[in-house]
């Protein structure tokens, strides 16, 4: 099982840059669609920040840990694949941040994804990549045991293993992640002349 979950977090990852710079490069040719994405897109990041406009470390975690737990909860519905949903929708915000910012001569994408994602993205990036690969996992098991092609598996196990791959893997690494985004980020941003 282990294996098997690397092994579709890696083409977890692999998607997500490819479609992320595909919405990148379509919002960038279409920069006023990436307005309503940004519209639909704002309430949630205003409800991350404190009152002067800081990031909230307690916010950015709590927001993440729920979107990585609703990652791999999306699985439990066996056929409909949700968990893909999530891998799409992150996806989309990025290359409409990325693609309008570029159109727009605001943001130049290179700068903006080393100083302004990678820095926390390091650990953040991994842990989605690793909740979204156990939706999908979790997913395609139910649906094949619903099928009888995996009765070998034994569900109450694979919850377990994800369960604990979540609290001590995901959650650690968010938990990292906010510290640097909160603390570091905006720093490495405006050292960078990168405006948040």
């Amino acid at each position: 099982m282990k294996s098997k979950i690397v092994k579709l977090t890696w083409k977890v990852a692999f998607v997500f840059v490819l479609l992320t710079a595909a919405f990148a490069i379509y919002f960038y040719q279409n920069a006023e669609l990436a307005k309503q994405i940004f519209a639909t897109y704002l309430p949630k990041a205003q409800s991350v920040m404190n009152e002067d406009g800081t990031l909230s470390y307690v916010g950015v975690v709590m927001n993440n840990v729920f979107a990585c737990a609703m990652c791999i909860g999306m699985g439990c519905i066996p056929f409909i694949f949700l968990p893909a949903l999530s891998v799409l929708s992150n996806c989309m915000i990025i290359g409409a941040l990325l693609g309008y910012g570029a159109a727009a001569g605001t943001i130049s994408p290179l700068p903006a994804i080393v100083y302004g994602l990678l820095p926390h993205g390091i650990f953040e990036l991994p842990a989605f990549f690793l909740s979204m690969a156990m939706g999908i996992y979790l997913c395609r098991t139910l649906t094949m045991k619903l099928l009888g092609k995996a009765k070998e598996e034994k569900i109450l196990t694979m919850l377990n293993h994800l369960a604990k791959t979540f609290v001590l893997v995901v959650i650690p690494l968010l938990i990292i992640a906010a510290v640097i985004e909160c603390n570091f980020t905006p720093m490495i941003m405006k050292a960078a002349g990168i405006h948040s």
